[in-house]
């Protein structure tokens, strides 16, 4: 077997049954990496000595089975580069953070490596998390693993595109506005966004090592993968309060159940009214639904009953803009006040919320918790919601900010790259991200699955059995071999 070509989940029942070792693992992921990523630029530190040095251990306890393997004993993957990983620096592609080294183990890293797995490296992001596109003032630009040209997402967009070269089955990702989602959907692979404070934020950035806490909502922190399988592995290795956050609720996942397709109730949409998806991606969309509906899936299209997607939109945006600017002063909010009525959504959220208006941003969570109540209301009536994940495929790279044309039509940047992906985040709803197909150019196309709070297990039993109907994760020709 080639260990890079596996899953996350097959690596581990391998090393488990003595068919590999993690040895080998780990040094097939590094050969991969150390003659691919150049170019690719997916990893930005590889931590080739510790490891080893992990993976050697990982054998070593193995054969003397002196303790039970964890679920990824051996397994070799890796950590967005926002997370602390004990020794390594934390940048966040934020230049002041240029030395900053962590002296301890994000809570989800420092789980994960409980759970076995070694430590490969770390992924590129941009600065501080904060863009679709993947492109750091201080490692440089990742390339979409489909096409050197476009995008590789963001901000996990080092991750995305690593696991899909295989050069890591697993990574642990972050997601604000789609952070996990749009470079799975880039990329080709699977990825999922957990419910809102199901995995603990210790030890990511942002927010600044030693600042008062503001990112509290809808920041969320999740694997990406090669199946749903992994993603259900990895889910239940990090997830669970750590007795650093009051929000986060010690609620169980439970059993994933084994669910049948035929039967199954899934709503979809192929468009919303903010920005029209492409007719690549409408047409991926619709064939899924008709394969669905042809394995017994009872769709249809639909959304909770008075939707408001333009006031849901600034909503999100506008509770991310406090958390972003609660701690500037008043001299670098100010020039913003003026722009409420500028073109760009996004520059009428920012003026918005640089007055820092108390009563408005509990109006904006009052209207959270309203939509809340809605959105998981109407998964009362269905066992997932199907929808895009961005408006179109990859782009091509270009300055961020520049507006992006979808079929010929001009939309604004921001708005436009977080269109689809904002909703889960307001929410706090989980959300899986699958591969459907492939668009006309040959890039992947990817869908998400929304579930309803604090029930990834059943929204993880759907996306499997949808998993089984369609192509397996495909592989980027420039990385089949």
């Amino acid at each position: 077997m080639n260990p890079c070509f596996e899953t996350a989940t097959r690596l581990a029942r391998a090393i488990r049954n003595g068919r590999l070792s993690s040895r080998e693992a780990t040094e097939a992921h590094l050969e991969r990496i150390a003659r691919l990523n150049g170019p690719l630029n997916a990893l930005v530190v590889v931590d080739r000595e510790n490891a080893l040095k992990a993976a050697r251990a990982a054998d070593r306890a193995l054969a003397r089975k002196s303790s039970k393997p964890g679920p990824l004993h051996g397994v070799p993957i890796t950590i967005k580069e926002a997370f602390d990983v004990a020794g390594l620096a934390t940048t966040s592609s934020f230049p002041p953070l240029r030395d900053n080294i962590a002296s301890a183990d994000a809570s989800a890293v420092a789980r994960l490596r409980a759970a076995g797995a070694v430590i490969l490296g770390k992924t590129n992001v941009p600065e501080l998390c904060m863009d679709f596109q993947t492109d750091s003032p201080l490692f440089g630009t990742t390339k979409n693993a489909w096409d050197a040209r476009r995008a590789a997402g963001g901000s996990t967009g080092g991750g995305a595109a690593a696991v899909a070269a295989r050069l890591s089955p697993l990574e642990l990702g972050s997601d604000i506005g789609g952070s996990v989602r749009n470079p799975a959907h880039y990329n080709g692979i699977f990825s999922l966004k957990p419910t809102e404070w199901r995995v603990p934020a210790k030890g990511h950035v942002p927010g600044l090592p030693g600042q008062i806490r503001t990112v509290r909502y809808m920041g969320v922190y999740g694997p990406l993968a090669r199946s749903v399988d992994d993603l259900d592995l990895a889910l239940r290795v990090i997830a669970g309060p750590d007795g650093g956050e009051a929000e986060a609720a010690p609620v169980p996942l439970g059993p994933t159940p084994k669910l049948a397709v035929k039967g199954l109730r899934i709503a979809f949409i192929d468009r919303n009214p903010l920005v029209p998806a492409s007719a690549e991606t409408a047409r991926v969309l619709q064939e899924t639904v008709r394969l669905l509906s042809k394995a017994g899936v009872k769709t249809k299209r639909a959304e909770p009953e008075g939707m408001d997607w333009q006031r849901a939109w600034d909503d999100w945006s506008d509770l991310l803009q406090y958390e972003v600017r609660a701690l500037q002063p008043l001299a670098e909010r100010e020039p913003f006040f003026g722009r409420a009525d500028a073109p760009d959504p996004s520059m009428r959220s920012v003026a918005r919320a640089a007055k820092l208006d108390l009563a408005e941003f509990f109006a904006v969570l009052d209207r959270r918790d309203q939509l809340i109540r809605h959105c998981d209301a109407f998964l009362d009536d269905h066992d997932a919601w199907l929808m895009p994940v961005m408006p179109d495929a990859a782009f091509v790279r270009q300055k961020s900010g520049e507006p992006l044309k979808i079929d010929g039509q001009v939309h604004p940047y921001f708005f436009a790259g977080t269109s689809y992906n904002f909703l889960a985040n307001l929410t706090g709803q989980p959300s899986i991200v699958l591969p459907c197909g492939l668009s006309k150019d040959g890039l992947p196309i990817g869908l998400q699955l929304v579930g309803k709070r604090w029930d990834e297990a059943k929204l993880l039993g759907v996306a499997k059995a949808m998993e089984k109907l369609l192509p397996s994760c495909p592989v980027p020709p420039s990385y089949s071999d």
